[in-house]
């Protein structure tokens, strides 16, 4: 990428969003960007080297913080996952809606096509040392359920507030099943 220009790169990359947010990266034009942004097709390419490079230069930073998040290795226990996790995870989501909402409905194509099972196999690996002798795939798909529910809340663009009250109600829910079939 060119770093001559940073009111260019700023022009491309708000206009890549906008593009991405209404089309998802699939059907994203890459001439309507070059056009918004105010350059040439040829003019973007000195900028980024494809449509995929500019989309994870979007969404890359995000991806990361939802990884750490769920990662077994982020030196959180998952015992208090509720009030933690799920609180961060919230408040990140609506700080940075544009782009976390990228990666829940507007990545398909892209290597971020399957962040969220992603995200599913980072959070079974976690809950590992407290599931017992449970099923993995019974795991993965209650997990799985957890972030379709995440997942419908940015897509609707519940707000901060429902979706919080949402996630806070759902965990609530998960929690008690999950007590209730770890200590039987």
């Amino acid at each position: 990428m060119n770093h001559a220009d940073p009111k260019t790169i700023k022009n491309i990359n708000a206009a890549a969003l906008k593009e991405f947010i209404a089309n998802g990266y699939k059907n994203a034009s890459l001439r309507s960007i070059a056009r918004e942004a105010g350059v040439t097709t040829g003019a973007f390419y000195g900028y980024y080297k494809s449509k995929e490079v500019l989309f994870a230069s979007i969404v890359d930073e995000h991806a990361e913080y939802l990884r750490k998040l769920f990662s077994a290795d982020s030196g959180e226990s998952y015992e208090d996952f509720g009030k933690s996790r799920m609180t961060r995870l919230i408040v990140y989501t609506f700080d940075n809606i544009d782009g976390v909402r990228l990666l829940v409905s507007g990545s398909e194509g892209t290597k971020y096509a399957d962040f969220f099972h992603e995200l599913t196999e980072l959070m079974a690996e976690g809950l590992k040392p407290y599931s017992k002798d449970l099923n993995l795939e019974f795991i993965h798909s209650l997990i799985s359920g957890l972030f379709a529910s995440y997942c419908e809340l940015v897509v609707h663009d519940a707000g901060r507030c429902k979706a919080g009250n949402a996630m806070h109600t759902l965990w609530k829910f998960y929690e008690a099943g999950w007590d209730k079939i770890l200590t039987n």
